[in-house]
């Protein structure tokens, strides 16, 4: 297990999870809030997943949840606890400030929680691909944007050098490229790790595909990914067309035909 701020890493099984403050969840309920750090004593909303209980609400990017129930949440654990306390389906209530700084009461009930999988499904499938610049490890140019690729596919994979998984799939991430790039596919790694060790690792392993350092995590969690490896597939005009979590390349692979023009397997 390796500590790093305020992010935990734990090595499981084929996963290694990734969990910072991206999402209102215990491990059998939830009801979809993104959540940081409040600015008036309560816990405040980032956004809400799509599909989740709260995407159901009046909630919205820049509320405040205040208290459950009546009974303060101070703090994202505070607010977390007092989700887990209650079982799927029975109702509660959140205080909620909004920005005009009116108060206002939001009712709903927790749900069943998704696992990593189907919750970066729920979040990304048929969705534009959340925008990004980040700086480039190692490479001629400073930065790379999601939009300088508009017009190919676009293979994201979030990874860290720490996790396992992730090192093992890099020859066969290394071999679809080689594969795919004629008919229209990029790659890019994204890792929240200092450009020091991913260039290291750059070296080590023979990467050849851009590694960008998203150091301050923004994009991880524009992209809500809980677990690495994670691989999104955006199609040429931006729209997320495949996701998956845990390194299955094999199934990234057969979702490429109906992405890229040819339309053909090469």
């Amino acid at each position: 297990m390796q500590m790093k701020a305020n992010i935990l890493h734990v090595g499981f099984l084929f996963l290694c999870t990734f969990a910072s403050l991206p999402a209102l969840a215990s491990p059998s309920t939830w009801v979809g809030i993104e959540l940081e750090r409040g600015k008036n004593g309560g816990v405040g909303i980032r956004g809400t997943v799509p599909g989740s209980p709260a995407a159901s609400t009046n909630l919205v990017a820049g509320d405040e949840v205040l208290a459950v129930d009546e009974i303060a949440v101070p703090s994202p654990g505070d607010l977390q606890r007092a989700i887990s306390a209650r079982p799927v389906g029975r109702r509660l209530t959140l205080k909620v400030r909004g920005l005009s700084g009116a108060l206002r009461d939001v009712v709903l009930a927790p749900a069943a929680r998704p696992d990593e999988a189907q919750l970066a499904r729920q979040r990304l499938l048929g969705r534009s691909a959340p925008a990004f610049v980040l700086p480039r490890v190692g490479g001629k140019e400073a930065h790379e944007s999601l939009e300088s690729h508009r017009g190919r596919a676009v293979l994201i994979d979030f990874w860290a050098t720490w996790c396992g998984p992730c090192v093992r799939a890099l020859p066969a991430l290394a071999a679809l490229r080689q594969r795919w790039a004629a008919r229209g596919l990029d790659v890019i790694g994204i890792s929240t790790e200092p450009a020091a060790l991913l260039s290291a690792a750059i070296a080590e392993h023979g990467i050849k595909h851009p590694i960008l350092s998203d150091s301050n995590e923004a994009t991880f969690g524009r992209y809500g990914v809980l677990a690495i490896p994670t691989l999104v597939l955006v199609d040429p005009s931006g729209k997320v067309a495949a996701v998956e979590v845990g390194g299955n390349i094999e199934a990234i692979e057969a979702a490429l035909p109906a992405v890229l023009p040819t339309g053909k397997k090469p």
